[in-house]
């Protein structure tokens, strides 16, 4: 179960963000949908690292579950 929460944690890191920044700005709707491209990079490697994670910590609990069978 701790894999699903690994996987919510990296979406929630990259969808987050971006929709409080949107919500927040200033500007119109079309500038705030510009996010700077740094801000996109680093929540993308943040966001895929936590997702890699998640998809070892699944398959690492599927195969104890069925070792245990």
């Amino acid at each position: 179960m701790k894999g699903v929460y690994w996987l919510i944690l990296g979406l929630s890191i990259w969808f987050v963000p971006s929709i409080i920044i949107r919500i927040l700005s200033d500007k119109t709707g079309i500038e705030a949908e510009t996010l700077p491209l740094e801000i996109i990079i680093v929540q993308f490697v943040i966001a895929a690292a936590i997702m890699i994670k998640a998809v070892f910590t699944i398959r690492k609990e599927r195969r104890a579950r069925n070792s245990k069978n």
